[in-house]
């Protein structure tokens, strides 16, 4: 199945910094752990949406008109909704607007 979680998110756990790192920024950690908890609830949306046979659609792939049709099927994560939907359900410029965004997400972790 079609995955939007950045490959190496679990990898970078900052829940331990702290303990290593006592003198570390505040904001800095901050900034670690808001995105490694976005991140973590992702991977928990995603993990329910494959289970039941859909993949998650970030909002900014789908045309207005057919989220407000799924509306439904919208799994909100912080100020980021994203949509349940089957393959055989996306249409072209969608599944276009996927394979970019996945193409950036990747370019994001190099």
């Amino acid at each position: 199945m079609i995955s939007i979680l950045p490959s190496e998110y679990r990898k970078r756990d900052p829940r331990q910094l702290l303990y290593h790192f006592p003198n570390m920024p505040v904001v800095k950690y901050a900034k670690m752990m808001q995105k490694y908890s976005f991140n973590h609830a992702l991977a928990v949306a995603e993990d329910v949406a494959h289970k039941n046979g859909y993949i998650l659609i970030p909002y900014d792939c789908m045309h207005w008109q057919r989220t407000q049709r799924f509306s439904d099927r919208r799994v909100k994560i912080g100020r980021h909704s994203f949509f349940m939907m089957r393959e055989k359900e996306l249409t072209k410029s969608e599944r276009s607007k996927l394979q970019i965004y996945l193409e950036e997400l990747n370019e994001g972790n190099d």
